[in-house]
């Protein structure tokens, strides 16, 4: 994180630690006082959590966006059947989910800015269950696109408030760290949810699938009910309910950005305008299209392509999917040791370029899977290397307002990826998923380079 936030002063150091531990204190302290003085029951959550809970919890909820998307994808050809439906209509699905990711980050983001972290959450995972348990049960797919729409509004929450916890805990290096520790972790979701998804649907179908889902989301509610403290203080709370407007001024440098707390006047509109005001907010928004933009290709594309042109069977696709998936894993974990976010989103950027041309160049071929696999491997690996950093430097310039920071980017990344799945079925599957790996690939490197010079010049006026 040194690119986002040059060395100044001890002085100023000492002092940002100070005030620092001042405010966990305080913000301890408030919801200590908000849990009230009576001993802790099971059902009333502690005052604070574990580093070790909240990794494991975060990166729990950080997985339901893998695991809804992924988690049935080996039997996307059997519901096409079941249906009696077209291909397209059950990739439709699909959309549809990543549509509800980012249309509920947008409500819940804010909302939890205002109200704290544990109720948005409740709420969310309940909507979760309930259309999880439509979806099993759907007649029809009508009914189960649309159970498949409030399926992702509710997944929504789980994955936004997975990033906003972690700022409210963390800063600097410290939340580089734990963001690619969970990302890595959460890389064991894309890695199981398609072979688990094979084996279940093997064993009692694709609707097995969707049960298993809905017990996994009572199962986080249960927790988060009675384990989850809340992060959010009752001050900050208090600071962003607010209605007085206050002069739009976005500052400079990206220390300050970070230093700064919002105003008691802040207001969402406020909130939003500091965040689009920020040139750099604005190049990572665009890079979180485009590369998942290259994430919900792959993700949609890939039962057709391994499947149907290669002959995969659908346990065997579970297979391959989950160990390509240990390439984002790998990408995510490396990602926090590089210098900084910036470098981490250009290098990874630059890689996945060379490597989807390259995935271009052996599908025209028509090279074996075994020569692709290698490649492809490598496209996943720098596509971890961009995700978490480009997380980690959009929270650490605007933690005051941390959720709704994490639910612009998750918006975005799920909206584009809800764009680009349907593309990926438009002509023959390689060549369309080919194309789209390369023009996004080719716009992140754009993107990374100008992040780059801006992040430079900050640092030469800090």
């Amino acid at each position: 994180m040194t690119s986002l936030h040059p060395a100044s002063t001890q002085e100023k150091k000492e002092s940002t630690t100070s005030e620092d531990a001042r405010a966990a204190t305080s913000t301890a302290k408030e919801t200590h006082e908000t849990a009230g003085s009576s001993p802790r029951s099971f059902f009333s959550p502690p005052a604070e959590n574990s580093r070790l809970f909240l990794l494991l919890f975060l990166a729990a909820l950080a997985a339901f966006g893998p695991f809804v998307t992924d988690f049935y994808l080996p039997t996307l050809p059997e519901q096409a059947l079941d249906f009696q439906t077209s291909p397209s209509t059950v990739q439709l699905g699909l959309s549809m989910t990543m549509w509800g990711l980012a249309i509920g980050q947008l409500f819940v983001g804010p909302l939890s800015d205002v109200k704290g972290r544990r109720k948005p959450l409740l709420w969310s995972l309940l909507v979760f269950a309930a259309s999880t348990f439509g979806a099993a049960a759907a007649p029809n797919v009508q009914i189960f696109l649309a159970m498949r729409f409030l399926e992702g509004l509710g997944a929504s929450g789980a994955i936004v408030m997975s990033r906003a916890v972690a700022a409210d805990r963390y800063t600097g290096k410290a939340l580089g760290s734990f963001m690619g520790v969970m990302g890595s972790i959460q890389g064991i979701a894309p890695i199981t949810a398609p072979l688990l998804g094979s084996l279940i649907a093997d064993a009692i179908g694709w609707r097995g699938i969707f049960w298993i889902l809905f017990a996994a989301g009572i199962v986080l509610l249960a927790i988060t009910f009675t384990r989850l403290a809340e992060t959010r203080s009752p001050a900050d709370r208090r600071r962003s309910t607010k209605s007085k407007a206050t002069p739009d001024v976005v500052p400079q440098s990206a220390s300050a950005i970070e230093e700064r707390t919002p105003e008691p006047s802040e207001t969402l509109g406020t909130s939003v305008r500091r965040l689009f005001g920020d040139p750099v907010f604005v190049a990572i928004v665009l890079q979180q299209i485009f590369s998942s933009a290259v994430l919900f290709a792959h993700i949609a594309s890939s039962p057709f392509i391994f499947q149907t042109h290669f002959g995969l069977s659908a346990t065997e696709y579970g297979f391959f999917f989950g160990a390509m998936a240990l390439g984002i894993a790998a990408g995510a974990a490396f990602s926090g040791k590089l210098a900084s976010p910036a470098f981490a989103m250009l290098a990874g950027a630059v890689g996945m370029l060379a490597a989807s041309s390259g995935v271009a160049a052996l599908y025209a071929a028509e090279a074996s899977l075994l020569a692709i696999v290698p490649v492809y491997f490598a496209l996943l690996v720098m596509l971890g290397l961009t995700l978490p950093a480009a997380m980690t430097a959009a929270l650490s310039r605007h933690r005051p307002r941390s959720g709704l920071a994490a639910a612009i980017l998750g918006a975005v990344g799920f909206g584009g990826g809800g764009l680009v799945a349907p593309l990926t079925s438009i002509g023959e599957a390689t060549t369309s998923t080919a194309i789209l790996f390369i023009a996004s690939s080719a716009l992140l490197c754009v993107i990374g380079v100008a992040l780059m010079r801006r992040m430079k010049r900050e640092a030469a006026q800090a």
